[in-house]
C-alpha cells in the first residue's frame, strides 16, 4: 500500500438528549455521557489516525457538538465544514456530494445519524456494519473514488462499548 492512502472515517453522533415535544429533533443537544463518550472516543481515534484533514458534520445541534468535541481532541487543527446531506440526505446523495468535497484531501471524517450511517458503511464496506452511539468505522482505499464506490476497505471500528475496560 501506498503512503498515499486515503481514509473516510464515519462517526455516528454521540448520545443526546430524547425526543420530546419541548425539543425540535435538529436541536438536540448531547448528554453529559454523549459529551464523556465523545472524549474518550476522540482520544482513541487521534491515537490512530496521524492527521485528520477534514470534517463534515450534519448541521443537527448533536453532531455538531460531537464533531467540534473530536476536533478539539486532534493534535493538529482541522478544517469543519457542515453538510445538510448528512442530516437529511440518503445514501446516493450523500454518496454524490462526498466525492466533490473530498477532493485534495487524505483523511476525512464524517459525522451524521443513523438509519442513514449503517445503510452508508454497507453501501461503502458491503459489510452489514451497525454504528452504536458515537461509533466510528475507518474506510481505506487508494482513492475516494474506490471508497465511494465499495471497493474500500474496512480498516478498524470502534465504539465505547468495544473499549469499556
Amino acid at each position: 500500500m501506498s503512503k498515499d492512502i486515503k481514509s473516510l472515517i464515519l462517526v455516528r453522533h454521540s448520545k443526546a438528549e430524547k425526543r420530546s415535544y419541548d425539543v425540535n429533533d435538529f436541536d438536540r443537544k448531547l448528554t453529559k455521557k454523549g459529551k464523556k463518550d465523545s472524549k474518550e472516543i476522540a482520544d482513541y481515534v487521534d491515537k490512530m489516525m496521524k492527521k485528520v484533514d477534514l470534517i463534515i458534520t450534519s448541521p443537527a445541534i448533536r453532531a455538531k457538538e460531537t464533531a467540534e468535541i473530536f476536533s478539539k481532541s486532534f493534535k493538529s487543527k482541522v478544517k469543519i465544514m457542515e453538510e445538510d446531506l448528512l442530516y437529511e440526505g440518503n445514501t446516493e446523495e450523500i454518496v454524490e456530494k462526498l466525492s466533490e468535497l473530498l477532493k485534495g484531501y487524505y483523511n476525512v471524517m464524517i459525522f451524521g445519524h443513523n438509519p442513514t450511517f449503517d445503510e452508508l458503511a454497507k453501501k461503502l464496506t458491503g459489510d452489514d456494519l451497525h454504528l452504536r452511539k458515537t461509533g466510528v468505522i475507518c474506510i481505506e482505499g487508494e482513492t475516494f473514488e474506490d471508497i465511494l464506490s465499495g471497493k474500500g476497505k474496512l480498516k478498524w471500528m470502534v465504539d465505547p462499548k468495544s473499549i469499556e475496560l
